[in-house]
């Protein structure tokens, strides 16, 4: 990030010669709002493709949404919201199932530690109580436990809210 640049404005960054985000436009969200359903926690927390298209589409200018490409296919989505709470929100993290396993996720967790730092002490996150597999991921890259949320997103499910330190 420069210093002369505000955090998560550019419409393409170049992660690692293989892995790059792009600025997720309107007429690529249905595609990739079809591989999110058929994926958890999506499908546990039963949200329906109009809904996450709606999300992935709506007007939101403290919303940056990018997608995720490895050698040069979609390999999955991220939404951060900047600002939020002394901090940054990371909203949506996913990697495709075809493309897990390849490092992206940490290429993309590396970059925006490093995008966020300068303008922000926290990066959040919240994750399904049911999802085991993100939680270790999160807790991979140091962030905490700071409490718990009944029913946020569905009854009978917790979102346990996460947070990292970043200065």
């Amino acid at each position: 990030m420069s210093s002369h640049q505000p955090p998560l404005t550019q419409t393409h960054y170049q992660l690692t010669p293989t892995v790059s985000l792009q600025l997720l436009l309107p007429e690529a969200a249905p595609p990739l709002a079809a591989q999110l359903i058929m994926m958890e926690p999506w499908q546990s927390l039963e949200f329906t493709l109009p809904q996450l298209i709606k999300y992935l589409t709506r007007a939101d200018p403290c919303l940056h949404r990018f997608q995720c490409c490895y050698q040069q296919q979609n390999a999955g989505i991220i939404a951060v919201r900047e600002p939020w709470l002394r901090g940054v929100f990371l909203e949506l993290l996913a990697v495709f199932t075809s493309q897990q396993r390849q490092g992206i996720g940490e290429h993309i967790m590396r970059w925006l530690i490093q995008e966020t730092t300068l303008c922000s002490n926290n990066l959040w996150t919240t994750v399904s109580d049911f999802n085991t597999s993100a939680q270790h991921f999160y807790a991979r890259h140091e962030f905490t436990p700071i409490g718990r949320i009944p029913d946020l997103i569905q009854v009978g499910h917790e979102e346990i809210l996460l947070r990292r330190r970043l200065n």
